[in-house]
C-alpha cells in the first residue's frame, strides 16, 4: 500500500476527534465509493481495495449513498423469456 500525503484543514480533522487514522480510512473509503458511484471499479474491486468482505461492503458504500446493485430500470423490466 502507499502513503499519500493530503492536506487537509484542521476544522476536517476535528469532526472525526483529530484521529488521523480514522479520517485517512473515510477518506480512502470515499474515494473507493466514489468510484463505485461512477462505475470506474467493480463492488469486487471496492471491497478487495478496502481489504473488507464484499458482505461488509454495502454497509461501507452506504455511508456514501452509494448502492451495490446497479439497477437499470430499462433492462430490469425485461420479461424474462
Amino acid at each position: 500500500m502507499r502513503k499519500l500525503l493530503v492536506n487537509v484543514p484542521e476544522e476536517l480533522l476535528d469532526f472525526v476527534g483529530g484521529n488521523e487514522i480514522l479520517a485517512a480510512e473515510l477518506m480512502s473509503q470515499a474515494a473507493v465509493a466514489q468510484l463505485v458511484r461512477r462505475h470506474v471499479i467493480s463492488s469486487g474491486k471496492a471491497a478487495e481495495l478496502l481489504g473488507v468482505s464484499r458482505w461488509d461492503l454495502p454497509e461501507i458504500l452506504g455511508k456514501f449513498e452509494v448502492c451495490v446493485v446497479d439497477l437499470n430500470p430499462d433492462e430490469d423490466l425485461k420479461p424474462l423469456d
